[in-house]
């Protein structure tokens, strides 16, 4: 599916994609990682950044998306039913969640089981799941020259990453293996 949907969306096929999926309660999130994509975009000009979901704070951060001079870059997809999310992630080399909710995000264990390589908010509840660098990237959500650095570094020499991506799956499923936790009871 996720051919169709890069067809769609039309991304060519080498492009590096970022995915970000927001209910866009929090402008500031947001902010912090287009500022980082534009400095990315600049330096990897076959880069785009999708962005999944709406919220109130939409017009504001698509005003910033067009202030950056990001509109050949960032695609708001809107909201978009759950069961296509896998194939939004799939399109993805990175998934980013620097959302500091406090409950898991099952989209960011679906990009795990996905080998995405994850960059996650170190102040979340993704901090318990996540070894920073092992599996997984956690960073300030406010330190765009981190994100920024992490996505060009990803980017260029994403070989380097794909054991991160293997690590991040043999997690997930660890954690969500119930044979595993069967034993252990019975």
């Amino acid at each position: 599916k996720s051919e169709t949907l890069r067809k769609k969306l039309n991304i060519p096929l080498n492009c590096k994609v970022a995915l970000v999926i927001s209910d866009m309660t929090e402008k500031h999130e947001m902010v912090h990682i287009l500022r980082a994509f534009q400095r990315v975009a600049v330096k990897k000009p076959n880069t785009k950044l999708i962005v999944v979901g709406s919220g109130p704070y939409f017009k504001p951060i698509e005003f910033e998306m067009l202030n950056l001079a990001l509109s050949s870059k960032v695609q708001f997809v809107g909201n978009i039913p759950p069961y296509e999310i896998p194939d939004y992630i799939d399109l993805a080399d990175v998934y980013i969640n620097l959302s500091n909710a406090m409950g898991f995000e099952e989209n960011t264990f679906e990009a795990m089981a996905q080998q995405k390589v994850i960059i996650g908010s170190e102040v979340s509840a993704l901090a318990n799941i996540i070894e920073n660098t092992k599996d997984g990237f956690l960073i300030r959500p406010a330190d765009s020259n981190s994100l920024c650095e992490l996505m060009i570094d990803i980017f260029s020499q994403d070989h380097n990453y794909r054991q991160i991506g293997e690590n991040a799956r043999r997690k997930v499923l660890s954690l969500f293996d119930l044979r595993s936790e069967e034993q252990s009871v019975g």
